[in-house]
């Protein structure tokens, strides 16, 4: 290290930490105001959890909070490399906000009947398995990977990985599968294609469902509630895919056109 590099760094270590923490934990940053649990704080510099109760979230209380003021004055980074004290990137953060609050569940270890995790973004199904039959837990090292790859891919978590999860009663309140399909049933018109005689079109599958013929019967909540069951069960293939439709509305329609056998 050259003599001047020593001269800035000592410089830079004089100054209190009281004054430089608002040039280094801007309010903009989101970074800066991190709570794996929201009752806490997560501190950017090393990625540590740190009990803040009492603190109200927001980016501009942050450092008139004790509980976080206290922590920071001893934090050795600060008191060693002052103004220069780098924070984190922001991915390596969200992963370790995200591992806390794989390790202490709630909300991210919600899982349907059958034992496979609900992801607490998009509230799916997403067929890994996280409870055994006998109630223990996957192993981790099995069950993290998967559920990453997963989160990957959730549109719901890239839009909000941090304060996108929903809360465990939100989760179970929503019903899971059964909530997301509901959903779909009212707002995609791919659920509501019918055959030349009036057939239901399984839009996962892509043939028609004699049962469910909407010429006999009329659209209804109670006729909704029996297509939900029946997507949920044995005979209709969505959940191999997650109840994600693969099949575009004209593919639905050309098949209701040509009027394919059901099973």
């Amino acid at each position: 290290m050259s003599w001047m590099k020593k001269i800035s760094g000592a410089f830079t270590r004089s100054r209190p930490i009281a004054e430089i923490l608002p040039e280094i934990l801007k309010t903009d940053d989101p970074r800066t105001h991190i709570r794996p649990f929201y009752d806490d704080w997560l501190c950017p510099f090393t990625g540590t959890r740190v009990p803040a109760a009492s603190w109200d979230g927001s980016p501009a209380t942050l450092l008139r909070n004790p509980e976080i003021t206290e922590y920071l004055y001893k934090l050795p980074i600060l008191i060693e490399d002052g103004a220069r004290a780098q924070l984190k990137a922001m991915p390596d953060l969200i992963k370790i906000t995200v591992f806390m609050r794989f390790e202490r569940g709630d909300s991210y270890k919600v899982t349907a009947p059958s034992g496979e995790w609900t992801c607490p973004y998009c509230i799916l199904n997403t067929g890994i398995l996280l409870t055994n039959w006998d109630g223990s837990e996957a192993e981790k090292a099995w069950f993290m990977p998967e559920a990453l790859k997963h989160l990957d891919a959730c549109e719901q978590y890239k839009a909000d990985p941090i304060n996108g999860a929903k809360s465990r009663q939100e989760i179970i309140e929503s019903g899971g599968d059964r909530a997301k399909l509901r959903k779909l049933l009212t707002t995609d018109p791919r659920f509501k294609v019918i055959d030349t005689v009036g057939e239901w079109m399984d839009p996962y599958a892509g043939r028609p469902v004699a049962i469910f013929n909407l010429k006999k019967q009329p659209w209804s909540p109670a006729l909704e509630d029996k297509i939900l069951d029946y997507l949920l069960g044995p005979e209709c293939p969505g959940k191999y895919s997650q109840f994600a439709v693969e099949k575009t509305l004209e593919d639905l329609k050309t098949a209701a056109a040509t009027r394919m056998k059901q099973f």
